[in-house]
């Protein structure tokens, strides 16, 4: 098991994007529940991977829409529906909603699906 754990730590190294996860998350005041945003992780090391993009797609507004799937570490608690802004090695930032909830069953990380849906 300890190759698992220098993998864990190994990996994360390699990644480099930096993704701003921002959601929400129930607030109680007087008895009323509310969905309070919040910033959930900022400057975390993640790899995004395109999974399909399609340019004959193109809507009338020529919006630039596809899937990709966001690498990041365990013990981050993803909600579904949050919005996450990708920086990459480059310093060009990408917003991406309509998010998963994270899929952990993997030791070193965990994956979750994304949009990019934003106009042209």
């Amino acid at each position: 098991m300890n190759y698992f754990k220098a993998l864990k730590k190994t990996i994360p190294i390699l990644w480099t994007d930096k993704v701003k996860i921002t959601g929400t998350k129930p607030v109680v005041k007087n008895h009323i529940t509310n969905n309070v945003s919040t910033t959930i992780v900022e400057n975390e090391p993640a790899k995004v991977i395109l999974k399909g993009q399609s340019a004959g797609n193109q809507s009338f507004y020529g919006t630039d829409q596809y899937d990709a799937k966001l690498l990041i570490r365990n013990g981050i608690n993803i909600p579904a529906g949050a919005i996450i802004y990708v920086t990459d090695q480059n310093g060009q930032t990408t917003k991406y909603k309509r998010a998963s909830k994270g899929y952990t069953g993997y030791y070193s990380h965990q994956e979750l699906a994304m949009t990019r849906d934003e106009k042209a």
